[in-house]
């Protein structure tokens, strides 16, 4: 419990779910790879995730998966389903160990769906979300796959090895695996990457800030 008590506050979990919601949150730990919902599948909790970064893939009709994001913490899962009362659209899918805390839905959806002080931070997170999404799609566009890359490198830790998800960072980007190999190999040959076995590490930050998109 203290540790729970500890995390609701590290991670202000207040601004999506009010106090009194406290004490029915249950933390769960995941791993790298596991489903935290299935797309089509009836959802049942409603999470939020405090650590560890997941990707949202859908399924497409000839059977192929597309990924549609990748978040880093702290994101919600279930809010779009909770609101349209719908089965998943999607699947979400640990791409590193981490942590959420969920609430049933079995138990507290009619309490959730009349509770204005929630659905105003739900709210708040699906404009945030929607807006980021424009973003992306705007920058995707506009941006060379290097600016991007280095972009989302410099969100990591610069000080410590880091591992690349280059399968998904290529369907996220839009771009083809091959290509984005070439262009990683470009950050590396410039010195502003460093390879270290399976993962990377900044070698130079200066370099690296060159390719780094402004908002």
């Amino acid at each position: 419990m203290k540790e729970i008590e500890k995390l609701l506050k590290e991670f202000q979990v207040e601004t999506l779910f009010p106090k009194h919601y406290f004490p029915h949150l249950i933390l769960k730990e995941f791993s790298k790879s596991d489903y935290l919902c299935h797309q089509d599948e009836e959802l049942t909790t409603i999470s939020y995730v405090l650590t560890g970064r997941i990707k949202i893939v859908k399924k497409l009709a000839n059977g192929k998966d597309y990924i549609l994001d990748i978040k880093n913490p702290p994101t919600i899962i279930g809010d779009i389903e909770l609101l349209t009362n719908q089965t998943a659209s999607s699947s979400v899918i640990a791409e590193t160990k981490g942590l959420m805390l969920s609430l049933s839905l079995n138990q507290q959806k009619e309490v959730l769906l009349s509770d204005p002080s929630f659905l105003l931070r739900l709210a708040r997170g699906l404009a945030n979300a929607l807006h980021e999404q424009n973003t992306k799609t705007s920058t995707n566009l506009s941006y060379t796959l290097k600016e991007r890359l280095a972009s989302y490198i410099l969100t990591l830790e610069e000080d410590k090895p880091f591992t690349l998800p280059l399968a998904t960072l290529a369907d996220s980007f839009g771009v083809s695996y091959r290509h984005l190999l070439r262009v990683l190999k470009e950050l590396i040959t410039d010195g502003a990457l460093r390879k270290e076995n399976n993962r990377y590490r900044i070698n130079d930050r200066k370099r690296l800030e060159k390719w780094q998109i402004h908002a």
